[in-house]
């Protein structure tokens, strides 16, 4: 009886962590938006599952059986062994209810390594730099958005396109560079950087944290170390390139850079309607 109970009660937490994930708002921090709704639904398979551990507690209370399948195994006799096996499901639970939750930040960036050239290159495409012109559908996309880019005085790098916007610039760096640019993001430094460049970053999220990936531009600022990893900033400059590792990557020439709060979303998403 007291097995079923304790798995009632860890399934309980997990449903509850789920809801209180919900309720914080700190969902967002573990999963991308399009996967919220299945979390959520799993949630209620965990409260059904432990509303059955329950119900075979108090048919083992008064001495009924509950129905077999043959596949189920007796818990081990061994203290040891079961505070070891309800150990794995409850030391996590309590983590997540105990730790605070926390973004992704410069050092997981310095081991997934940073991506400064959005998700493809033009060389990888094919692509002739130096026309607007969509060679296949891939590039008829965003060749529309760099022709839309192309005549704002001002690119703001949108949240819910950060992605194609940065792959954008690099299709089309030949045609976009002098283009003046502001974007918002974490600061990352490499010692392969100098002392006058940062790169300015976000983590993009497909599915889950586990997948995130960071995406940014490299900026040239004279007081680049004044500013410590893991600072938000705003920076507005000109668009050109520069050298990094041996390969030539979008430069922001830095006019002005501004530190910001955390926003309440700090992960941006693929943006599932681009080109459409």
């Amino acid at each position: 009886m007291i097995h079923h109970l304790l798995r009632a009660a860890i399934l309980t937490g997990f449903a509850l962590f789920i809801l209180y994930l919900d309720r914080t708002g700190e969902m967002a921090l573990y999963i991308a938006p399009k996967m919220e709704v299945y979390v959520k639904l799993s949630a209620l398979g965990l409260y059904a599952a432990a509303i059955y551990q329950v119900y075979a507690a108090l048919q083992k209370r008064i001495g009924n059986q509950t129905p077999s399948c043959d596949c189920e195994h007796e818990p081990s006799p061994s203290v040891f062994k079961n505070i070891i096996i309800y150990g794995l499901f409850i030391f996590p639970l309590l983590l997540g209810f105990l730790v605070p939750a926390g973004t992704l930040g410069s050092d997981i960036a310095s081991k997934k390594g940073i991506s400064l050239s959005g998700i493809s290159t033009a060389e990888e495409k094919g692509a002739g730099v130096d026309a607007f012109y969509p060679f296949d559908g891939y590039m008829e996309a965003h060749t529309a958005y760099a022709k839309k880019l192309y005549s704002q005085p001002l690119i703001r790098v949108p949240d819910t396109q950060f992605i194609e916007t940065l792959t954008t610039f690099d299709l089309f760096r030949e045609k976009l560079i002098g283009k003046e640019v502001e974007i918002s993001g974490f600061i990352y430094h490499e010692d392969e950087m100098g002392k006058e460049r940062f790169a300015v970053s976000r983590f993009a999220m497909n599915c889950c944290s586990a997948d995130a990936v960071p995406y940014g531009l490299m900026v040239s600022w004279p007081k680049a170390m004044d500013y410590a990893d893991d600072e938000w900033v705003t920076v507005t400059g000109r668009l050109t390139t520069s050298t990094y590792i041996n390969h030539v990557v979008m430069t922001l020439e830095a006019q002005r850079v501004e530190r910001i709060k955390v926003p309440e979303s700090p992960y941006v998403y693929p943006d599932l309607d681009f080109g459409q």
